[in-house]
């Protein structure tokens, strides 16, 4: 066993600072893109849940029932396919981060 201690110098602590930055900007631009698409996703799957409760639904119960559930279930919908959207779009900014951090140059060309 050895008594050495590994001390990081000034470039390496240097090279984290600038990749916990660009990491931070990516998750903050994630963020971002998450709310923006779950809030385009809201009106749009409330829409279409409520089209589809009052063809399923309407003539058997009582219109507040399945606008409440026509409503519900899009919310639910919006938070996901909106969350999946948001986060399929912006993958691509976390990889540069990746490449960067590992010393490769951004591919971008290929999106």
């Amino acid at each position: 066993m050895s008594t050495e201690v590994a001390v990081a110098d000034a470039t390496t602590t240097a090279r984290f600072q600038a990749s916990l930055e660009a990491e931070q900007a990516a998750e903050r631009d994630l963020l971002s893109s998450l709310v923006k698409s779950i809030l385009v996703a809201l009106p749009i799957s409330i829409a279409i849940f409520l089209f589809m409760m009052a063809i399923a639904i309407s003539d058997k119960v009582e219109w507040f029932v399945w606008i409440s559930i026509g409503v519900g279930l899009g919310v639910i919908g919006a938070l996901l396919l909106g969350s999946l959207a948001g986060a399929t779009l912006n993958a691509h900014k976390l990889d540069d981060v990746d490449r960067v951090t590992y010393g490769l140059a951004p591919d971008h060309d290929a999106h």
